[in-house]
């Protein structure tokens, strides 16, 4: 089908209409309804976006997608998050719809397993938390730009997946955000100058091969480091486990140095780490990022930040 056999410009129904997935972008759908009656996407958007159409003028993206599939709306607007304002629920659903917070869900390509469960062969994309790299039900990592990877022969990566939902559950998205940025950054750091590698590279062979070879931002290394740098985080994330090295205590010191090496850095010294060190570093800095405005922690002896706020 072309673009000169499409509907009129009231928008009728396509010949052929499917339905939305559960928390499918409305982008999306849109491509998967234009794939299903032989259309390019971009002939349809533009088509659905014509401002020369006068009847019935522009349309929303809801009422398009209404038109063109034939669903009812309060139907699309379950299905399709993106399309949601309290306007549209309140007035075409039975219960009132919450768009999805903008900083806690993030838009990733469907597993291609769930996808094939469902008959579906085309790509398709769902907004999902932002802890979210593994379809914990195929066993596939999903990177932001369409591959995949089946982890079956790495189980522990899929293991750090339940792990960061668990720290996401007990400390918040904003506080493990935060420390898995730090951890990232460390591991990171280390694993340039060879330290603290052996379980990666492992994990590396497990997947590829003894003869793999990648880069720092491909997809297969991303998974292998994951499981090291979830456990990090989770230390990070602790604020009784953060902020054991500022107590001055020697113990808890001890103590907090001993996660770091029970977790992602078997055999680490702080005395012999030297002042380039990524954890040296961060010890370091810590004091100083409190008090930055987005540091999410109340660290022990100042007032609680959100009743500062509120005077």
């Amino acid at each position: 089908m072309t673009t000169a056999s499409l509907p009129g410009p009231r928008l009728r129904q396509l010949p052929r209409t499917i339905d939305p997935l559960h928390r499918e972008t409305s982008g999306s759908y849109l491509g998967r309804l234009a794939a299903a009656n032989r259309i390019s996407h971009q002939e349809l958007s533009a088509h659905v976006e014509d401002p020369d159409r006068v009847h019935p003028g522009k349309l929303t993206t809801l009422q398009a997608l209404h038109c063109l599939s034939g669903h009812p709306v309060d139907r699309l607007l379950r299905a399709l998050p993106d399309l949601r304002t309290a306007e549209l629920t309140a007035r075409f659903t039975a219960q009132p719809l919450k768009p999805l917070p903008d900083k806690k869900w993030t838009a990733q390509p469907v597993c291609n397993r769930c996808l094939a469960a469902l008959g579906i062969t085309t790509h398709a994309s769902h907004h999902v938390p932002v802890s979210t790299n593994v379809c914990l039900r195929h066993g596939r990592w999903i990177g932001r730009h369409g591959q995949q990877l089946d982890l079956h022969t790495v189980p522990e990566v899929i293991r750090a997946q339940r792990h960061h939902y668990n720290l996401v559950r007990r400390h918040g998205q904003q506080i493990v955000t935060y420390a898995m940025a730090e951890a990232t950054d460390i591991s990171f750091r280390w694993w340039d100058s060879s330290r603290f590698d052996r379980q990666w590279r492992r994990r590396m062979t497990e997947l590829s091969g003894p003869k793999w070879v990648t880069f720092k931002d491909e997809i297969d290394l991303v998974a292998c480091t994951y499981p090291g740098i979830v456990a990090l985080a989770g230390l990070f994330a602790s604020a009784h486990l953060r902020f054991l090295p500022f107590t001055g205590d020697e113990r808890d010191l001890r103590r907090f140095i001993q996660e770091v090496r029970d977790r992602a850095a078997p055999g680490y010294c702080l005395e012999d780490a030297g002042k380039r060190d990524p954890l040296v570093r961060w010890i370091e800095e810590e004091p100083y990022d409190r008090s930055l405005p987005f540091y999410p922690w109340n660290p022990p002896g100042l007032p609680d930040r959100a009743q500062v706020n509120a005077q």
